[in-house]
């Protein structure tokens, strides 16, 4: 009878292997290598990742605890600091950027997690939810020279299309932090019938006739200093909205970026105590709909606070832009591998209580699925010790 797998191993069995190997060949990653090759890289890195190690030394010494299992989780017996940190500086940065691609692309397909929009694309025909911002990570010039300097530091950013249906990374790519949000809008993978919502930063008018012209839709703030005319205006229902138009840009430079009408909605923010003004090229939702969209925006934020604090993207193991760059991409990857397995064994709590299981797990041989049903009776367990007792004054 075999073995059981480690946790790890089922974990990872979650990313494509013939196609890494694919990448790996395709920009030559093994090259003059005698042993540390680029799985075990890889396999290191997620295992760093999913334990939380701060450090390459710290690595090397939980990977020494479990020397008598690494052999079987793929890893090998000895991992050194240097292996690691040449790895990182040394491997390209392409074969993981491509492999984190192909994650976000294979997360694409578990259940959908948010009712709401779930109902509101059923309702409106639409095939997708996703929120467009970009993150900034500082890096002290001391130690990461090679940054560009801003305000005295230095720092990279990381532009992200974020799937709100899933909760996972739709797209990722990892900047200088010089670079501006909109740069990049033109070239992100938009598909039709899909809404988009983005910050006010990404209002550019090229960019956004790039969404039109490839049948999705937007919804945005409009910057203050826009100018444009009042096509036509619709009643509103009494509710926060407190207008409808259809507008046109009059200004050359912004009406050569987007010829066609949008729409504006005025909506009276409750929470923030302000008025925003939000654009968009879909006709069909009503304003109340769309400014409800517009709030799942803040999605993102929350997805950059959870791998900020969950996964290591804010302190680095090298100090090379290849190391650092190769890191934030074996984040993602992590992400979308804790996210699928999560999915494939019917989780049903936050995937950040399956991370947190997952830490302390790695090296148990028991089923993934045996693991879930032993969690879920011990939250049913908790609940039942924990619930109103017979004495409560609510009870009597």
């Amino acid at each position: 009878m075999s073995q059981i797998p480690y946790i790890f191993n089922q974990l990872v069995s979650f990313i494509p292997r013939d196609h890494f190997e694919y990448l790996v060949k395709k920009y030559n990653g093994n090259a003059y290598v005698k042993s540390y090759s680029c799985w075990r890289h890889l396999l290191v890195m997620i295992w760093a990742q999913v334990t939380g190690r701060r450090s390459l030394r710290d690595i090397e010494a939980s990977l020494r605890i479990h020397s008598d299992k690494t052999c079987r989780m793929g890893i090998g017996r000895t991992v050194s600091r240097s292996n690691i940190a040449k790895a990182s500086a040394r491997r390209d940065v392409a074969i993981y950027r491509e492999l984190a691609e192909e994650m976000m692309r294979r997360a694409s397909r578990i259940s959908c997690r948010d009712r709401i929009l779930y109902e509101i694309s059923r309702a409106f025909g639409l095939a997708g939810f996703f929120a467009i911002d970009s993150s900034t990570v500082s890096l002290a010039l001391h130690e990461f020279s090679w940054s560009v300097p801003q305000e005295d530091t230095g720092g990279i950013k990381i532009h992200t299309m974020y799937d709100l249906l899933r909760n996972v990374p739709a797209m990722c790519l990892v900047t200088g932090h010089e670079e501006r949000d909109q740069t990049f809008m033109e070239d992100y993978p938009y598909r039709e019938g899909c809404i988009y919502m983005l910050d006010r930063m990404y209002f550019k008018t090229a960019g956004l006739y790039e969404i039109t012209s490839s049948g999705a839709f937007f919804i945005t703030r409009m910057k203050k200093n826009v100018r444009y005319e009042t096509v036509a205006s619709s009643g509103v229902d009494g509710t926060r909205v407190l207008s409808d138009e259809t507008i046109r840009l009059t200004s050359r430079l912004a009406s050569g970026g987007y010829p066609d009408v949008m729409r504006l909605v005025r909506y009276y923010s409750l929470e923030n105590n302000e008025t925003l003004a939000l654009v968009s090229n879909n006709f069909g939702l009503d304003a109340a709909t769309i400014a409800l969209l517009y709030r799942y925006r803040w999605q993102i934020e929350v997805f950059f606070k959870w791998i900020k604090q969950h996964l290591r993207i804010t302190r680095f193991y090298g100090t090379s832009a290849n190391a650092v760059m190769m890191q934030v991409y074996v984040a993602f990857i992590t992400f979308c591998m804790l996210a699928m397995a999560a999915d494939a064994h019917k989780h049903k709590s936050t995937l950040y209580e399956f991370a947190n299981m997952m830490s302390v797990v790695l090296t148990e041989r028991i089923h993934l699925q045996e693991l879930m049903e032993r969690y879920e009776r011990g939250q049913m367990l908790d609940i039942v010790a924990d619930g109103p007792s017979l004495f409560d004054s609510d009870n009597l």
